[in-house]
């Protein structure tokens, strides 16, 4: 995984390798929850979860929801700026409570 972003320790990575549509990660302990985001005519399509064995808690899981939302454009941008062009990227650790 390609870890993008550290809010409280709830980390959200790209998964390893490129692929279309974009997997986000976000992790804490043991716990994770999946979502994609697609593209149809060019558009970003709406984030979709991916259900999996062992679901962040509701806490973590909503935060990680908003992170998206605020975020997708910054996200997208750094899936093209690791996979396509192939900088190398910081985490960026986020320490503003989200609204």
């Amino acid at each position: 995984m390609k870890p993008i972003y550290d809010y409280y320790g709830l980390i959200i990575s790209f998964k390893k390798e490129a692929s279309l549509p974009i997997l986000l990660l976000a992790h804490r302990g043991n716990r994770f929850s999946t979502f994609s985001i697609g593209f149809s005519d060019g558009l970003m399509d709406a984030p979709k979860h991916i259900m999996g064995e062992n679901e962040l808690d509701a806490e973590d899981f909503s935060s990680f929801t908003k992170l998206i939302e605020n975020n997708s454009s910054e996200i997208i941008k750094l899936w093209l700026d690791i996979f396509l062009y192939g900088k190398d990227h910081e985490v960026e650790v986020i320490k503003t409570k989200l609204a």
